[in-house]
């Protein structure tokens, strides 16, 4: 009895050490996995700021001899964009103090059509290649560069591609709509004058008379007719 009761407390223990071991090394590996996300960066426009979403990146991390690399497909970006009227001015702000050694940036104009279907709402996907770029620039090496822009109403993805010597490189994607509020003023200047003037007789438009006005100016006119007779037959008896 004694042997047998022995027996299953050191089961029991050696499940508690496995169980242990295996909760030790998974959040072992989720540390790592944290710390091998690269820092995003923020894109600020009219004092409104987006952070990057990280894409296709290889992220040297802490104590490791080699970076861990991620690769995706297409450039993610936020759901919802920075909405800004053109020209405008993008300030960009990297997330390492010093400012990387490569720093690209493009700019592409995307439909409906080039968006891939994703299970998280709170990022789109686009099926974009760096090459297909509309604009393609090389930024000045600084952590917070200025780029001035002059673009089309529309919706457009912004990529930065950025690459530290002791980090690694990352991709970022921002997304941006370029929209007219002046035309969207105008239209509406325009509909109200033409809903003034629908309501508004001109010069030579024909006014239709009702038959309570005829009959009203033909009570008038005989009224006028009678005291007009009335007082020619006074003059006449004097």
């Amino acid at each position: 009895m004694r042997l047998d009761m022995l027996l299953s407390r050191n089961i029991r223990w050696c499940n508690i050490r496995i169980v242990a071991g295996i909760a030790i090394l998974l959040l072992f590996l989720l540390a790592s996995s944290a710390s091998a996300e690269p820092p995003p960066a923020i894109l600020s426009i009219d004092g409104n700021e987006q952070t990057a979403v990280i894409g296709t990146n290889c992220w040297k991390v802490e104590n490791e001899t080699f970076p861990l690399c991620s690769d995706y497909a297409g450039i993610i970006t936020p759901a919802e964009p920075l909405l800004t009227r053109s020209p405008f001015t993008a300030h960009l702000r990297m997330p390492l103090p010093e400012p990387p050694e490569e720093l690209g940036f493009s700019v592409t104009r995307v439909t409906d059509d080039d968006e891939l279907k994703s299970e998280a709402n709170s990022v789109r996907v686009w099926s974009l290649k760096y090459e297909n770029a509309t604009n393609r620039y090389k930024r000045p090496l600084e952590r917070e560069p200025d780029i001035y822009l002059s673009l089309k109403p529309g919706l457009y993805v912004l990529r930065v591609d950025a690459n530290w010597k002791d980090n690694g490189s990352v991709s970022y994607g921002f997304l941006v709509k370029v929209y007219e509020p002046e035309a969207e003023v105008t239209t509406q200047a325009a509909t109200a004058t033409e809903s003034e003037k629908s309501t508004t007789s001109s010069p030579n438009e024909t006014h239709n008379i009702t038959p309570t006005e005829k009959a009203a100016g033909f009570q008038f006119a005989l009224a006028i007719t009678i005291l007009l007779a009335v007082y020619s037959g006074r003059r006449k008896r004097k």
